[in-house]
């Protein structure tokens, strides 16, 4: 009997080393500077950086476009997508500065600039220490923009994030935009045992080779993005742009798609927000395509909201804001927010 343990212990332990053995992402504790937006920053809008300190004392990097010239119609924070940082938004604020919106731009934990030795690129702590994040936002914005209303902007990952955020502050927001809307995948229940199991057996801050293959994170193939290839080509050479994520990132991205079908725990107190989602026709994978789409916004109906409206445009892929006709994308944008 204590030979078959042994056995079966052994087993274990081998299958975990070859499964879950640890395979560094490249990520190094690096600094990103700033960028400015090439434009005449001093003329129409501002650009402010801060470090907004969170509740275990991680500073949070942000930037915070405002016009200038003209009163503030409202404030638009926005919630980036997986890999990649918040500066990533910046000619997107930039328009709406113009246009009278002040835009408040961060990192996510584990990303860009907001980052410590507690929490290094490449790790996001779970979903209520992310969902913590984003609340610490918007109360620094109500003292910063006193009385004005509060919208919120979430790309692919951040998408999940701000519905995950309307459980219970769905009232402390007045609208919500979505683009690279992450559908809800049934498998993802059975992606958060394999990375629990992953965190016991390699570390949580280890990463596993076979998480690695199953997300995809590492393939250097950014075609899926957009079809400007500028664009891409920018992405591939952005040095702020992550390979992958640890054990505990990855367990935290399944969580949050795992959770966006608890429609009990949404109190639904803003049954009338108004919620656009905005994808591309091409971005099929992360969206599910029209059956993807149409799920998620039966699963917004059923919760209780009641102003939902889908765009799927054509011949555009997961990054609609940086698509060849983007343009079209930002009026679409400006029009839902300036109503």
């Amino acid at each position: 009997m204590k030979k078959n343990k042994f056995l079966f212990s052994s087993f274990i332990g081998l299958a975990g080393y070859f499964l879950f053995r640890n395979q560094p992402e490249n990520i190094t504790l690096k600094v990103a500077l700033p960028e400015r937006v090439e434009e005449a920053v001093s003329e129409k809008f501002t650009q402010e950086d801060i470090y907004l300190i969170a509740s275990d004392g991680l500073p949070l990097a942000l930037t915070i476009f405002q016009p200038k010239k003209q009163p503030v119609k409202a404030a638009i924070q926005v919630i980036h997508g997986l890999l990649e940082h918040r500066l990533r938004y910046s000619h997107l604020a930039a328009f709406l500065a113009k246009n009278g919106f002040a835009v408040i731009l961060s990192d996510n934990r584990g990303h860009g600039e907001s980052i410590d030795k507690k929490n290094p690129l490449g790790q996001m702590p779970g979903i209520k220490r992310m969902l913590n994040d984003q609340l610490k936002i918007p109360q620094f914005i109500n003292e910063r923009f006193a009385d004005l209303d509060v919208y919120f902007y979430g790309h692919s990952f951040g998408s999940v994030l701000a519905r995950l955020y309307l459980q219970k502050n769905d009232q402390m927001i007045a609208k919500l935009l979505m683009t690279g809307t992450v559908q809800y995948e049934k498998k993802a229940k059975y992606g958060v045992i394999l990375a629990l199991f992953s965190d016991l057996l390699a570390g949580k801050k280890s990463y596993s080779w076979v998480i690695k293959k199953l997300t995809r994170f590492g393939s250097t193939d950014k075609r899926w993005l957009t079809n400007d290839q500028i664009q891409v080509e920018k992405a591939l050479r952005d040095p702020r742009m992550l390979p992958g994520y640890n054990n505990l990132g990855v367990t935290t991205i399944w969580e949050g798609v795992r959770r966006l079908k608890e429609t009990h725990l949404f109190t639904c107190q803003n049954s009338d927000l108004p919620i656009l989602s905005i994808t591309g026709s091409e971005d099929v994978t992360i969206t599910g395509g029209v059956k993807g789409l149409s799920d998620t916004k039966k699963t917004l109906r059923k919760i209780g909201y009641t102003n939902v409206k889908m765009l799927n445009f054509p011949d555009m892929k997961h990054e609609v804001i940086n698509e060849v006709d983007q343009e079209s994308v930002y009026q679409t944008i400006l029009d839902f927010f300036a109503k």
